[in-house]
């Protein structure tokens, strides 16, 4: 009978903790989802109360079984024994050390009886002092207002990440420079490039790139070299003697980046009114 108690109990604590599990996750999809604060609340604590009156129907549960196998095995509980006594006694299950032969069985090995008992009674402590602390827990995260809920920290710790990011890529795209500047073929920097090439750089090369008072930038010769790392160093720094300014100061790495990259996207389009070609065949 005893071992017939000691696996019931073992069923019902699965299955407390089973349903505590299921209905925390509910809980946390329902405070998730909720547009109302104080209903995802309300919610939330009968949730809890359900949890609750599952766990106490349980120990009565347990409680009553053992009062069946104390009765099967003709054992009586001391009347005069302090309540507190008999709480502990029935929480942990203790036998004392005088009162082994009541737990001990016909299996021995090299002359060392193997006893029939139950977890210590320290692990049992700790393992009520969990559920007190889960209580606590729960009102401090859920109800209090103390506290950020997890859900709460993480998209507070999203925001945090999404700010960091957003400075690193400004520092990396202030890294940009002829040394490392990578080409762009996506659309959105394309047309970006392009809006600066009308806007700072057509008045010399033309809105097609076809030529003006600078080179054609269509052709397949140049004067500074019309590789991508060398257009992005004219930009950069100018050509003073021929009365290209330097452009460091007015756009950014990474606009000069994409008004290099739009550059190259010019070659061969063939525009009317093309410059004769200068410089070195590339």
């Amino acid at each position: 009978m005893r071992k017939l108690y000691k696996n019931s109990i073992q069923i019902f604590s699965i299955a407390a903790l089973f349903s505590l599990s299921n209905q925390t996750m509910a809980a946390t999809e329902v405070a998730s989802s909720a547009s109302n604060q104080a209903s995802t609340d309300f919610v939330t604590i009968i949730i809890y109360a359900l949890i609750s009156v599952i766990l106490l129907t349980l120990l009565f549960i347990l409680n009553t079984l053992r009062t069946f196998i104390n009765i099967s095995n003709n054992k009586t509980q001391e009347a005069s024994a302090p309540i507190f006594s008999g709480l502990m006694q029935q929480l942990t299950d203790a036998v004392p050390i005088e009162e082994e032969s009541k737990v001990m069985t016909d299996h021995e090995y090299d002359g060392i009886r193997e006893l029939d008992n139950n977890l210590p009674p320290w692990w049992k402590y700790m393992f009520y002092a969990t559920i007190v602390f889960s209580f606590a827990y729960m009102y401090f995260y859920h109800f209090s207002g103390k506290n950020l809920s997890q859900a709460a920290e993480y998209d507070q710790e999203l925001a945090t990440a999404e700010k960091e990011l957003e400075e690193y890529r400004k520092t990396v795209a202030n890294s940009i420079d002829e040394s490392n500047v990578t080409l762009l073929a996506d659309a959105k920097g394309l047309e970006s490039g392009k809006k600066l090439f009308i806007q700072s750089c057509a008045a010399c090369h033309g809105n097609a790139g076809e030529g003006g008072v600078g080179p054609n930038l269509t052709d397949e010769y140049w004067i500074h070299g019309g590789d991508l790392k060398s257009i992005f160093k004219t930009i950069k720094y100018g050509v003073p003697q021929k009365g290209m300014i330097s452009w460091k100061a007015q756009l950014s790495p990474v606009n000069m980046q994409e008004v290099s990259s739009y550059i190259l996207t010019l070659k061969g389009t063939n525009p009317p009114n093309a410059k004769a070609p200068q410089g070195d065949k590339m």
